[in-house]
């Protein structure tokens, strides 16, 4: 009897926690399902800041070009020529090779047809791939940008778009497709907001490769052409650790 009692009593103690779960059941899947599109919302975010990073960079690499063009003197190129002197063989035989690379970088041509594409069209495409890239879809990443420059190949993003495929590559581990697009952006594009980047992307990829002459050369060129940049001070590092690192 008194067994019965107890069974009884802790069977109605159980029920109300049950009836308590069930009341608040979709009040907490609603939260989980709310926390849910608040991160998907926070990456979308993220991944725009990403793009007008890149804007940003780009904008700054063109008033730097220009400063550096107001404030060049004839003195001043006699320094740089100067400079550059004791590794212009390198330079000249690292140029002819990047340019071969270069040529070498597929892109299918544009098909015949009369469609006229907007500079709307060349962004939207360039920030689908640029976004796949950030998620890791790196198969996706590089198709994308292939793209764009086959259908944009003088467009406002073309220059970034050869960098990011390079970095793709990289991330898939086909080195010698990223010294190809890399060296597209060391070649068709001097002026361009990613020269110096691509320069140095350029140098660490022949150290995967341990083509060390080469990545030497790709570094010493950083810091010729793009002397003040943060990138130069990066390439400086490298060539230093590298340089030890070749020490007996």
């Amino acid at each position: 009897m008194v067994l019965s009692l107890v069974l009884l009593s802790g069977c109605m103690a159980a029920k109300p926690a049950e009836d308590l779960w069930l009341k608040d059941k979709d009040l907490v899947l609603q939260s989980l399902q709310d926390a849910h599109m608040e991160n998907v919302k926070l990456r979308e975010r993220v991944g725009e800041l990403d793009l007008r990073m890149v804007d940003l960079e780009r904008v700054a690499s063109k008033q730097s070009s220009k400063i550096k063009a107001l404030e060049a003197t004839p003195p001043q190129r006699v320094s740089a020529k100067k400079k550059k002197k004791n590794n212009k063989r390198k330079a000249i035989s690292l140029k002819q090779r990047l340019d071969k690379l270069s040529a070498q970088l597929i892109i299918p041509a544009v098909p015949t047809v009369k469609v006229k594409l907007s500079a709307a069209d060349e962004k939207n495409a360039y920030t689908a791939a640029y976004l796949a890239l950030k998620s890791g879809r790196y198969e996706e990443a590089s198709a994308g940008f292939t793209a764009v420059i086959r259908s944009h190949p003088e467009g406002e993003y073309t220059d970034q778009a050869y960098y990011w495929l390079g970095e793709s590559y990289v991330a898939q581990r086909q080195f010698q497709d990223a010294i190809k697009a890399f060296s597209a952006v060391i070649n068709k594009f001097p002026q361009g907001a990613k020269h110096a980047a691509g320069l140095l992307k350029l140098a660490t990829t022949y150290q995967s490769l341990n083509q060390l002459t080469d990545a030497r050369a790709a570094l010493s060129r950083v810091i010729q052409e793009h002397p003040d940049s943060r990138t130069a001070e990066r390439a400086r590092v490298l060539l230093q650790s590298m340089s030890a690192g070749a020490a007996p």
